[in-house]
């Protein structure tokens, strides 16, 4: 697989996992955890030109594994404003695609994407449909932790409810999405208020 810039962000070790919840723990393994995690990718994103790093996120976000998914959106998160511009398109893409972290992808946008509450709106209203691509049953469960279209959907729906209109709707078929959403938003506003992570740090 493909990965550009990021193909060494892992380094065998599952350096990704941090990322699904953004919170640390006082027994977490010494060879991952959070702030590494932070800053590797930190340092990937530092070294790399600008041109290098759009085509890389643009390129993990075409894959269907939802773990390209978490670094590309906590990637999308360190670019000023300019730059994202650019990308905001891909992540919308990779949302009408399907992905399991949606709900992180959307808090993402959130914070980037000028026009975010506009086209959650519509969505809100109009609903949306996923357009999954076709994968073997095993290769769906990897990468799409093997949720059905529909609750993947529905998903999609209540993380827009809680960021549009603070509204937590758990129920048993939209993954609970409201609330990984409000949890993954408020882990990161923690990151950020303790200047363990930073917005908008790299490229002009």
């Amino acid at each position: 697989m493909e990965l550009g810039i990021f193909r060494n962000f892992w380094d065998g070790q599952p350096n990704h996992l941090p990322f699904l919840s953004l919170r640390s723990y006082a027994d977490e393994p010494k060879e991952f955890n959070l702030n590494l995690s932070i800053s590797k990718l930190e340092f990937i994103l530092e070294n790399n030109s600008e041109e290098s790093i759009k085509e890389s996120i643009k390129l993990i976000l075409s894959h269907e594994d939802w773990r390209l998914h978490l670094i590309a959106s906590m990637a999308l998160l360190t670019l000023r404003q300019t730059t994202r511009e650019n990308l905001t398109p891909y992540f919308w893409e990779r949302i009408n695609k399907g992905s399991w972290v949606s709900p992180q992808i959307m808090v993402a946008l959130s914070l980037t994407d000028i026009e975010f509450k506009e086209k959650s709106k519509k969505i809100l209203s109009e609903g949306l449909k996923i357009n999954y691509s076709d994968l073997p049953e095993i290769e769906h469960h990897v990468s799409r932790g093997g949720t059905p279209r529909n609750i993947a959907e529905k998903k999609i729906i209540a993380s827009l409810d809680y960021l549009i209109n603070d509204i937590v709707n758990d129920t048993h078929d939209n993954d609970a999405g409201g609330s990984i959403c409000k949890s993954w938003k408020e882990n990161l506003e923690q990151l950020i208020l303790q200047n363990k992570f930073k917005l908008q740090q790299f490229l002009t």
